[in-house]
């Protein structure tokens, strides 16, 4: 729990950061030049933009490379369902990020002493296999349960990226916006599906995970930590464009 905290919050961290960092690196533009082209000589340009440029796309599906506001209003029921699928189930972090998780749970199980994860638990391959099941839960249920209450409320689940260039901006709209997102319409909301889905992620494990850690109180932590993990998701979508592609794919493997 506390290694899972501690990577929620480096996550809130150092990801404006990095972005502010790849922002400050980039080469200013070259001076204007002198020759101004011809008027014949513009038409011909923007006649040969026109036609090699595709055609701009109404929809937004990718979360990791967020469309512009301005295109991304309005959400069909289908979108809805292949972004669950795709955020859920087919892409690799399906399979990568519950074991990254089960790995930071072995090397340190939640409670200390007597109150601490059973041996069964803690050591070996069947521990491994236990809380990669666990990981694969949490994830399945937040995922379906947000969705379906998404679908209820008619929320898009799709992260809006600002439209501000300063990082600290930027920064306070990816938080703020796991608490108030946009309807299917494009309107301001409360983020219900997050909190569904928070609390979905956090209770399932009630039903498998050893004495002790099967409680309220418990469940309620894993919500609250889920909850987290879903601004840092946020904040991940909001930099991700400006990041190094070998950081932003390693990001996406183990946290998406």
């Amino acid at each position: 729990m506390k290694n899972a905290v501690t990577i929620s919050v480096l996550a809130l961290l150092i990801l404006p950061a990095i972005a502010f960092g790849q922002d400050a690196a980039k080469p200013l533009p070259d001076a204007p030049s002198s020759q101004a082209p011809s008027e014949r000589s513009r038409g011909f340009a923007e006649l040969n933009q026109r036609e090699t440029d595709p055609p701009p796309s109404s929809v937004g599906i990718d979360p990791v490379s967020p469309q512009a506001p301005a295109a991304r209003a309005g959400i069909s029921s289908e979108d809805k369902v292949h972004y669950y699928l795709t955020e859920t189930y087919f892409n690799p972090s399906a399979l990568t990020a519950p074991a990254f998780r089960a790995g930071l749970r072995m090397a340190n199980p939640p409670g200390k002493g007597a109150t601490q994860y059973p041996s069964e638990w803690r050591q070996g391959g069947g521990a491994f296999g236990r809380n990669y099941g666990d990981a694969v839960a949490e994830r399945v249920s937040f995922q379906t349960a947000r969705f379906a209450a998404g679908v209820i409320t008619r929320e898009d689940p799709r992260y809006v990226p600002s439209s501000s260039r300063g990082v600290f901006t930027r920064s306070i709209h990816a938080v703020s916006f796991t608490f108030v997102d946009r309807s299917n319409s494009g309107h301001r909301m409360p983020a219900i599906s997050n909190f569904v889905g928070a609390a979905a992620g956090g209770f399932v494990g009630n039903a498998y995970l050893p004495a002790g850690f099967n409680d309220v109180t418990h469940a309620g932590q894993r919500a609250t930590l889920r909850f987290g993990f879903a601004a840092a998701g946020n904040l991940f979508r909001e930099f991700a464009p400006q990041m190094p592609r070998p950081m932003r794919t390693f990001f996406t493997l183990i946290a998406r």
